[in-house]
């Protein structure tokens, strides 16, 4: 394995780069459901239009899964602890649930946070415990 001018193996530096890729779009998913009230009022038009559609809901969901699931796979490899990628599993299924058409519009909202809530709980650990085991 290489290292990098910090002394660290170009394996834990793509690691970082994966984590911190799979953590901002977690996060980016908490602060939409959270914002996304706010953000209609403001910028009305096209902009609110898409972030309100499934099609918006989709494409967050194709990106954060397979993130999560680099970053997670990639940890475990490192330290060997599935809690983390337990915790992004039932994120990415609360984030899968939010997606399913239900009678109740609140828990869709209370999935979507919940999820991004786990998911960014579990990268967080994750990445703790990766760095621990450097």
């Amino acid at each position: 394995m290489g290292v990098d001018a910090g002394g660290r193996g170009i394996s834990d530096k793509r690691t970082s780069i994966v984590e911190g890729t799979a953590m901002s779009a977690s996060l980016l998913c908490l602060v939409h459901c959270l914002a996304l009230p706010v953000l209609l009022l403001l910028l009305p038009g096209a902009f609110g239009l898409f972030a309100q559609s499934e099609a918006f809901h989709y494409a967050a969901l194709a990106l954060v899964a397979p993130a999560a699931l680099a970053a997670f796979w990639l940890g475990y490899q490192r330290h060997g602890t599935a809690g983390p990628a337990a915790l992004g599993t039932a994120g990415v299924a609360c984030l899968a649930g939010a997606l399913l058409h239900s009678p109740f519009e609140d828990l869709e909202t209370i999935l979507t946070v919940t999820g991004s809530l786990l998911l960014i709980a579990g990268h967080t650990i994750n990445w703790r415990l990766r760095t621990r085991a450097c």
